[in-house]
């Protein structure tokens, strides 16, 4: 689960923002933005829009808890990309869902292995 200041500090880390350039760029104070990411205050809904504009994402990701910021991301060429194809330049590999993410496809291609082991027996004993 995913608040809303946990997200907005892990999307300014992977595009490699301060506090800030944030800040100047949705034209609100530093100290203001500072208190969304300790979620000691909350965005209006006008800053809510600027900042999915700015990090170029869906405002349900952004206020949904369950969602994760990492939830359309694709690995291509060791270059992380997200649903629009824009470049995340710097990504926390040590994400917990950008982790568990991983374990899970890795579970996933060694079901794949299995089976195509066995199927690969099964033609051979024919």
């Amino acid at each position: 689960m995913s608040t809303i200041g946990t997200k907005l500090a892990r999307l300014r880390k992977q595009r490699g923002y301060s506090q800030e350039e944030v800040a100047a760029h949705l034209k609100v104070s530093q100290p203001a933005y500072h208190k969304w990411e300790a979620e000691s205050s909350r965005p209006t809904n006008e800053n809510l829009a600027k900042i999915c504009d700015f990090y170029n994402i869906d405002m349900e990701e952004l206020l949904d808890e369950n969602r994760s910021v990492f939830s359309h991301n694709t690995i291509s060429n060791a270059t992380i990309l997200n649903p629009t194809n824009s470049t995340i330049s710097n990504i926390n590999m040590n994400s917990p869902e950008l982790l568990q993410t991983l374990v899970n496809n890795q579970q996933e291609i060694s079901k794949l292995i299995d089976m195509q082991g066995k199927l690969i027996n099964e033609l051979i004993k024919k």
